[in-house]
């Protein structure tokens, strides 16, 4: 008697087995990179009632599809689990592709390999398998040579973003399409919401780590008619602690890089005391920044026990990079422990990106350190730093993390980490006494930076309360000096009145002493203050760009309320010539009005204040073209040129449109001021060994207003008043432009401010 199969068992493991709709997609996601392709570009058509998975991997042979694709669990991908791009294959269970059921109801399949002849088309309707006492050799799929190119079938639109994305080179390699399968799924099982697709995008953000987005990238549509999205894993640039771990099966090599304490502001005095002269806690290892420990199983499990240290070695090779960064920085800890100063983005970046995530074979196993689920803290962190809640300055030294003060990434690979398995659902880990010791590694792992911060963080509290002697030394010499001053004052009447001088009484040598160390202090204060106030530079941007923005506003406002009145006049006279007129005049207001409102909009997008690597001169050349209306509305001709080379830097996008923004800006109210004939801005890009902007404009220029002409970039300078003389500029414009420019270590240097202005900006590369 032979065992037979029902057709339904499709549906155990399709919907039933791939329960959530991401999952369903990360799936087939999956199946792209492990055909060796550069993109994957998935489209959203919900009007259609459809969606579209594109990828330009190897794709499929008659041979494949019969014995492979058709295959229930088979495995192949457990055999040949290396592809012709040496990537590990993430699938091997041979169920993937059900999850073409829980999308759909029905799906088309275009598929071209180099060895095959022609370009395969493949058909499945996953009803047939619900029908009542079929098994699953009575079900078929229809399958067919069809004569034409694998390009040729692909719908236009997303042909056109495909080349679009060759042209930003986002991977390390033009996207070629050969070869390829493109599958459509149809009759829908989902209702489909903005809201769902945006889940999607979220959640593929963190699919495949940022080092290899540069081998493969995805894309999605969220309609055919949207634009892609580049779906990115953003790394963070600031970090108060960074660690790199690797094990080879035997050692652990740990790099700590320490980024928290600002040396510029510890005492040199913090370095006398007995806590920070060894290794790795003197000046020198602080200005190394970097610290490389190495541990053997025994030193970082803290046993012996030759079952463990099995377990771990039997665990198999892995790296584990983990970024610590602490949520607020309260005064008297600034001054405790001699912190840097530390953005307000940082809560908002851990929001979307913190928690430890495992990736296997560089693909996400969820749902660890998804902060939706409950395996967010999949370690246990909260749970072990409640039930030792120390402070980093405590004498135990047992201060401990917090989940959402991290981000961590977990790479393993199906080869090396045999024992560390997936479930059935894929979702998650089998919890097997290997991944229990596998998290206690992980814990002991932070626990080599917890254990760095907390050492200093005591030490640094010592020499805090040594050094809170200072406020009591400070009032006695406030005392001292008032002493002094008025026994000046005394012997001064007195040498007034008698002319006698031998009653005078010298401060003692402890006094002088307590005065000298009063200044000292006083001075050490000043110098944090200076330093603090340079910090606060670059906090106007916004508000500068908003308040140049309503007051032009205001000259638009009587349009806005009259011309619905003139509106109805025109078309009650039937003047064809008045309403044509009020048309355009209407359609170039709303121009200009619509320009504005995309200026202020765009400073709050949140992609904007992230570090992404963009071309520059594509970003400027997009920033003018937002202002291009304002401009015509202002009778401004604008030049962009540049030499047709790109550079690619990572940079916020708000930062060059706070310099480009603050220049034109400037020009627009140097060209009210003058009256030339024909108001122009040119804006030139160059490249050789620095990439440098050329601005000019010829508008009325400095003139003598300035000696120094540098001093526009001086903070609060200003040549802006009004008809009495009062300064009506903020005199934030140019030094805002001058500040955001140092922050990428370029220089600027003023070509032209008698006949117009002309600013060079020069980056390094």
């Amino acid at each position: 008697m032979k065992y037979r199969i029902s057709s339904r068992a499709t549906i155990l493991l399709g919907r039933e087995s791939v329960s959530k709709v991401d999952g369903a997609i990360i799936e087939l996601v999956k199946n792209t990179y492990d055909a060796d392709a550069v993109l994957c570009f998935i489209c959203f058509d919900i009007s259609k009632d459809c969606i579209y998975i594109l990828d330009n991997g190897i794709g499929m042979t008659k041979d494949t599809i019969e014995n492979h694709w058709m295959l229930i669990g088979t495995d192949n991908k457990r055999e040949e689990y290396i592809s012709e791009r040496n990537r590990i294959k993430s699938g091997e269970k041979g169920i993937g592709r059900f999850a073409l059921d829980r999308l759909g109801s029905k799906c088309e399949m275009f598929t071209k390999n180099k060895l095959s002849p022609k370009l395969i088309y493949w058909e499945t309707n996953w009803e047939k398998f619900e029908q009542t006492g079929k098994t699953l050799d009575d079900i078929d799929a229809n399958f067919a040579y069809i004569d034409k190119q694998f390009i040729e079938i692909i719908p236009p639109q997303i042909l056109e973003d495909i080349k679009d994305f060759n042209e930003k080179q986002v991977v390390n390699e033009k996207i070629s399409l050969l070869t390829g399968t493109l599958l459509k799924i149809s009759g829908l099982r989902d209702q489909w919401s903005k809201k769902n697709i945006s889940n999607i995008i979220s959640s593929m953000g963190f699919l495949i780590p940022p080092v290899e987005q540069k081998d493969y990238s995805i894309c999605i549509k969220e309609s055919m008619e949207s634009p892609y999205i580049i779906i990115e894993n953003e790394i963070a640039d600031e970090y108060d602690y960074k660690i790199k771990a690797k094990f080879d099966g035997n050692t652990f090599r740990i790099t700590l890089d320490r980024n928290e304490f600002d040396l510029n502001k510890i005492p040199s005095e913090v370095f006398d005391l007995e806590a920070f002269s060894q290794f790795p806690y003197r000046h020198k290892d602080f200005l190394e920044k970097q610290i490389k420990y190495e541990y053997s199983i025994s030193q970082l499990m803290g046993a012996n026990d030759q079952e463990l240290i099995d377990a771990v070695k039997k665990i198999g090779t892995f790296e584990f990079n983990y970024i610590f960064m602490k949520l607020s920085l309260q005064d008297d800890s600034k001054e405790t422990f001699y912190y840097k100063e530390i953005s307000r983005k940082r809560r908002s970046w851990l929001d979307n990106h913190g928690g430890v995530k495992i990736y296997r074979d560089h693909f996400l196993v969820r749902p660890y350190g998804d902060p939706t689920s409950e395996a967010f803290d999949w370690l246990g962190l909260d749970a072990r730093k409640a039930n030792n809640p120390a402070s980093i300055s405590h004498p135990s030294g047992n201060w401990h993390v917090r989940n959402r003060q991290g981000q961590g990434t977990v790479f393993i690979s199906r080869v090396s980490n045999s024992c560390i398995l997936d479930k059935s659902s894929r979702e998650g880990i089998i919890e097997n006494e290997y991944f229990r010791v596998f998290k206690n590694i992980i814990k002991n792992i932070i626990s080599v930076f917890e254990q760095d911060r907390a050492y200093i963080g005591r030490s640094m509290k010592e020499y805090n309360d040594i050094v809170n002697e200072r406020e009591k030394t400070k009032q006695e010499g406030k005392e001292v000096a008032i002493k002094v001053l008025d026994q000046k004052d005394d012997q001064k009447d007195n040498e007034e009145n008698t002319k006698n001088t031998d009653n005078r009484s010298e401060p003692s040598s402890e006094e002088v002493k307590k005065l000298a160390k009063a200044v000292q202090y006083y001075e050490e204060e000043r110098e944090e203050l200076i330093t603090e106030i340079k910090l606060l530079r670059s906090l106007a941007t916004n508000g500068l760009i908003t308040t140049s923005i309503v007051h032009d506003l205001k000259g638009i406002n009587a349009i806005l309320v009259n011309r619905v009145d003139t509106f109805k006049f025109v078309i009650g006279s039937k003047n064809e010539t008045m309403i044509s007129r009020s048309l355009n005049d209407l359609y170039k207001n709303d121009l200009f009005l619509k320009s504005w409102i995309t200026v202020i909009t765009n400073q709050i997008k949140k992609d904007k204040r992230k570090r992404v690597k963009k071309d520059v001169y594509q970003t400027v050349e997009e920033i003018i073209e937002v202002m291009a209306p304002i401009l015509q509305q202002k009778k401004i001709n604008i030049e962009v040129n540049g030499d047709e080379k790109q550079v690619f830097k990572k940079i916020f996008v708000s930062d060059f449109e706070s310099i480009i923004y603050n220049l034109i800006i400037n020009s627009i109210e140097a060209f009210e001021k003058s009256r030339v004939s024909e108001r122009k801005i040119s804006i030139t890009m160059e490249t050789e060994d620095e990439f440098i902007i050329h601005y000019r404009d010829n508008g009325s220029g400095l003139g003598d207003t300035f000696i120094n002409p540098y001093d526009i970039f001086k903070f609060g300078t200003t040549s802006k008043h009004d008809k009495d003389g009062e300064v009506i500029g903020t005199g934030l414009g140019m030094y805002i432009v001058a500040s955001t420019a140092r922050e990428y270590n370029a220089r600027y240097i003023i070509a032209e401010y008698n006949t117009g202005f002309g600013l060079d900006l020069i980056f390094p590369l």
